[in-house]
């Protein structure tokens, strides 16, 4: 089994943001996806041991990227003030 352990700040230069994620996958296949701020945080786990999970694992993550992408481009559309 392949690890994976990223990890990052979304606004590294920012002083007033702590937000951050991580992603880890461990050496028995289970995994851990976290996202953090200052304030509170989520957190995914589950394991990559069969096909049936991995399946769930991928489709989650691309239902967390679709949903981030439509709140992205709702504040884009509302809030962010066009040329």
């Amino acid at each position: 089994m392949k690890i994976y352990n990223k990890k990052a700040f979304l606004l590294p230069d920012s002083i007033n943001s702590c937000s951050m994620y991580h992603a880890k996958i461990f050496e028995d296949g289970k995994y851990i996806f976290r996202i953090h701020d200052c304030l509170t945080g989520i957190r995914f786990r589950g394991d990559l041991n069969t096909e049936e999970n991995i399946t769930e694992a991928y489709r989650k993550i691309t239902c967390l990227i679709q949903g981030l992408w439509d709140f992205k481009e709702f504040i884009s559309d509302n809030f962010i003030k066009k040329g």
